[in-house]
């Protein structure tokens, strides 16, 4: 890894494109307060366990230092940062071990290390590629997930040579990416199939005979036994949870298909797909010139580096597209996979540089463009704004006339917050609450320790946290104008609210969004605890 460091900060385009990348990152992290996903991991550092209702814990333990020292919001997205360079530094690596030629024309090559063309290509891909970049600001498990598998991949093609594959510092190595795989997300069983496809493809069933991938089975089933422990204390409701959420609740559509994969392409990159099919047709032709050419020497590898890039990325890309047809997917899930796929296109756009660099340059610039696009909008708010009668609707009014703006989820939630704590205190209560879990996780981190309930019945981990609501209680309620509700009264809710005041959303001079605050008193609902609510 510090070999691949050095050979991209000598090498000038490799290294505007890295430092470049981590500078804006930076600017970025600073400008902004955190999102909706980020606060629930930040969450998780608040609350130190051994997993967690949605996702297990490696994301809340790496959090946990930053969040003792203060929790300020740069602090907590230097690990999504550090996750983005190490995955790129990763790709490095990987597309330089598994397409290894050296640029010839270069002489600086002679001195020292030296980027191979498809390293420096790869790493122009995955600069070039919009969605990372959002998880090297805002930590998710995937953000974890790009990096590992990254390291999983470089072990596993280490592993695939017939002169390594008896080496059980290679297997315990491998445990180690996959428990660490498994300790971010459930998802990581994938990247652990990826890795099973490869070496039976590489080996065959002979591999089962050898102690090193048992070894590597059981150290990766220790370092994820406290997700085990967790889940089996806690009645399952992890794994319950992420099944029913796989499944979805609406019916298959394949216009829903169409959607996440439109998404995925110009999400990670139009490039990417060009390059895989570069790569695709590079491969059926240098395997019909090997059928041409007199025999060679017998490889130590019987896998080729493109049907080795497939095996971690494809079946997460296949799974995610049909799941996507319920409505039960989300375009940042499928970013290790991509992460997998980047030395094959890296390969095949060095492959069709000659014939179609013109295309290759347009698409390359687009992709720029977007990444640029995507970083003012973040900065300015996006676009939209609130006036008229929608620039102070009361809870529930309006909601479908609003303008759609995507980035307002990334402002106002501090002031609101503390605001919220404030009228708390003035009226005497001890809880702020949300009508629904998706507002929970902003107004609980800037507002902690204050504890945060949520009205709608839905198990998550905020009933885990801070309980649910109990007949006769009486909280701060509040409503966010960009996914607000009619105020929650009635049977089985409160007796009665009353809106206390309204505060603004300001971005550069113009209202992007506001907050009711309600006084909601006498919950008539039915005492229950968090784990009462069920779907």
């Amino acid at each position: 890894m510090l070999q691949a460091l050095r050979a991209i900060l000598k090498d000038r385009f490799a290294a505007a494109l890295l430092l470049g990348s981590m500078a804006l990152h930076l600017l970025l992290a600073l400008s902004f307060h955190l999102s909706p996903d980020e606060t629930q991991y930040t969450l998780y550092s608040a609350h130190i366990d051994w997993s967690y209702f949605d996702h297990p814990p490696l994301v809340g333990w790496l959090q946990w230092s930053w969040g003792a020292l203060g929790g300020a919001d740069v602090l907590m997205r230097i690990v999504p940062m550090a996750s983005w360079a190490l995955a790129a530094l990763g790709i490095v690596v990987v597309t330089a071990e598994l397409y290894p030629a050296t640029d010839s024309a270069n002489p600086s090559n002679s001195r020292g290390p030296s980027l191979p063309p498809s390293a420096r290509v790869a790493l122009g891909l995955w600069a070039l590629s919009p969605l990372p970049h959002l998880l090297g600001l805002a930590l998710v498990p995937d953000s974890l997930l790009m990096p590992i598998v990254c390291f999983v991949m470089w072990v596993t093609w280490r592993l695939c040579d017939a002169t390594q594959v008896r080496r059980l510092s290679l297997w315990l190595a491998l445990g180690v990416g996959l428990g660490l795989a498994g300790l971010s997300k459930y998802t990581a069983i994938l990247i652990g199939f990826g890795a099973v496809l490869a070496l039976l493809a590489a080996h065959g069933p002979r591999l089962l005979a050898l102690p090193g991938p048992w070894l590597g089975v059981l150290l990766a089933g220790l370092l994820i036994s406290p997700v085990l422990l967790w889940n089996a204390t806690n009645n399952w409701i992890s794994f319950a949870y992420q099944v029913g959420h796989a499944a979805g609740s609406a019916e298959w559509r394949l216009s829903r298909v169409a959607a996440f994969l439109l998404v995925q392409f110009f999400g990670y990159g139009v490039l990417l797909l060009v390059g895989l099919w570069g790569a695709w047709r590079e491969q059926r032709r240098s395997q019909s010139v090997k059928t041409d050419a007199a025999p060679a020497p017998t490889p130590t590898r019987t896998i080729t580096p493109l049907v080795f890039c497939a095996c971690f990325g494809l079946p997460a890309l296949v799974l995610m597209a049909y799941l996507s047809g319920r409505g039960s997917t989300l375009p940042h899930w499928s970013a290790s996979a991509w992460a997998a796929l980047v030395p094959a296109a890296a390969a095949g756009c060095l492959a069709l540089w000659q014939r179609w660099r013109t295309a290759l340059i347009f698409l390359g610039g687009f992709q720029a463009l977007s990444c640029a696009a995507l970083a003012i909008l973040m900065v300015t708010g996006g676009t939209g704004s609130e006036s008229g009668a929608q620039a102070n609707s009361a809870p529930g009014q309006m909601q479908d006339t609003a303008q759609f703006n995507p980035f307002t989820d990334l402002y106002g939630w501090d002031a609101a917050a503390r605001r919220g704590r404030t009228l708390a205190e003035q009226n005497g209560k001890a809880t702020l609450a949300v009508f629904n879990w998706t507002l929970a996780s902003r107004i609980a981190w800037y507002a902690r320790p204050l504890g945060v309930k949520v009205v709608q019945r839905h198990l998550d981990q905020f009933g885990l946290w801070w309980g649910v609501l109990q007949p006769g209680e009486s909280v701060l309620l509040l409503d966010w104008s960009q996914m607000s509700f009619a105020p929650p009264v009635g049977s089985n809710e409160f007796e009665h609210c009353d809106l206390l005041e309204q505060g603004p959303v300001m971005r550069l001079g113009r209202q992007i969004a506001h907050f009711n605050y309600l006084l909601c008193r006498n919950w008539q609902g039915p005492k229950e605890t968090a784990l009462d609510r069920r779907n």
